[in-house]
């Protein structure tokens, strides 16, 4: 989670791209096969015309599969209203769809979300406990998702250890223990000095930064449907949805491409989006069109062990970008590099900025 905003010159906190300035995901399911039979139609159309236009334009010669780590931020859910029943139905669309599609993904929890008014609700640690049901691994997020820009250190480390409370104890059930920390708002600090020690402390604690490769605006979207789903506008979901998940193959096709131009490969990419009601609702949809790419679905392990991974991060400051833009400017790269970056369609941020009680 960040701001866009052009990377040589951010505000108050950047995302992964670099081009136009928006502000950056508020830190919002039930499952596909709960979608209206005439939205789940035209959205596997999409993604099937999509596949077709693919398979099209791709060359004779056999390429190898590509792979990617699909990776959800802000468990057990994000969502614009609601409580631990739409938590829930979050949270059983996504594991349904991970078990229909094979996908081994790994949730980053904000522990914030498993309290009302400073009381553990068991029935929201019971959602993380599900993923791990599932056989699937939970990473820190942070307890309240503060900014490292922003927040003495002192303070944000505080935080991170505030949030791996209740997740370390369900992994110790299952005989694991915490291993990855994603950053909020992908800010890794404004000076060296700053990057420098929070690593060592997530060192001196087990983790591991997990990074990201495939960034986007999916946050806009998701806000969007569920300002859309709090009016029962069920033709405006539809729209969403479909946008969506032709935008997301369009993102998808960015860093296909910034990848091949930085390192002359692609690498395994690492997804970024939210656990949210979109995404469980257009999961069919979305997988269908990144499976027509040429993806098959690893853990975050097996991602990492690309060489790639390796490569030096010299980045510091407000930008919250790409790790492939990250390494990017660590070898100089600037302005035209970054160009192309995909735009949220004029419709969906205009129902981003119109939320239900305005």
């Amino acid at each position: 989670m960040a701001e866009r905003v052009g990377v040589l010159s951010c505000g108050a906190g950047c995302s992964t791209g670099v081009s136009a300035a928006l502000p950056r995901r508020p830190s919002a399911a039930v499952s596909a096969m709960t979608l209206p039979a005439p939205m789940l139609a035209a959205l596997k159309l999409q993604a099937l015309t999509l596949a077709a236009a693919l398979l099209t334009a791709a060359p004779a010669a056999a390429q190898p599969p590509r792979r990617v780590a699909f990776t959800y931020d802000d468990l057990p859910a994000n969502i614009y209203r609601g409580d631990v029943s739409t938590m829930r139905e979050v949270t059983d669309g996504l594991l349904a769809g991970f078990d229909h599609h094979g996908i081994p993904a790994i949730g980053f929890v904000n522990e914030s979300k498993l309290f009302v008014d400073g009381v553990l609700e068991e029935e929201r640690v019971a959602l993380l406990r599900a993923w791990l049901d599932a056989g699937l691994e939970l990473g820190n997020h942070s307890y309240s998702h503060p900014d490292i820009n922003t927040t003495p250190l002192e303070e944000y480390e505080a935080d991170v250890l505030k949030g791996e409370r209740v997740t370390r104890a369900l992994l110790a059930d299952v005989g694991l223990e915490p291993r990855y920390f994603r950053h909020p708002f992908l800010h890794t600090g404004l000076d060296p000095e700053t990057r420098a020690a929070f690593e060592v402390f997530l060192d001196e604690h087990g983790y591991r930064v997990a990074p990201v490769t495939i960034d986007n605006q999916e946050w806009i979207f998701a806000r969007a449907y569920d300002h859309a789903h709090v009016r029962n506008d069920v033709e405006l979901k539809r729209r969403i949805a479909t946008e969506y998940v032709a935008y997301m193959d369009s993102i998808f096709g960015y860093y296909e491409q910034q990848s091949r131009a930085l390192l002359g490969y692609e690498l395994p990419q690492v997804l970024l989006v939210h656990a949210n009601r979109l995404n469980a609702d257009a999961m069919d949809p979305l997988v269908e069109a990144i499976r027509a790419r040429g993806y098959d679905f690893v853990t975050l392990d097996e991602a990492l062990e690309d060489e790639a991974y390796r490569l030096p991060d010299e980045y510091v400051g407000r930008a919250g970008i790409t790790w492939l833009h990250r390494w990017a400017l660590s070898q100089g790269k600037r302005g035209e590099f970054f160009a192309g970056e995909p735009d949220v369609p004029a419709f969906v941020r205009e129902v981003y900025d119109s939320p239900p009680d305005r």
